[in-house]
């Protein structure tokens, strides 16, 4: 039982610390908001949260 928690905390740790996921998203939502930008422009806000939201979460922020 105290093992899976140890386990646990170090798997906890190693995705705090690893920011190379939220910042793919963050480039990946990035991309597909420029593109509803470019091709359906009263979309585009669909994507917003998700740019937003992994940017912050890449810099540490949140």
């Amino acid at each position: 039982m105290y093992l899976c928690g140890v386990l646990n905390d170090r798997q906890m740790e190693s995705a705090k610390n690893s920011t190379a996921t939220d910042w793919i998203i963050f480039l990946i939502s990035l991309v597909v908001m420029i593109g509803l930008l470019a091709y359906a422009s009263e979309w585009f806000w669909l994507a917003l949260p998700f740019v937003l939201t992994y940017f912050v979460k890449a810099l540490r922020m949140m």
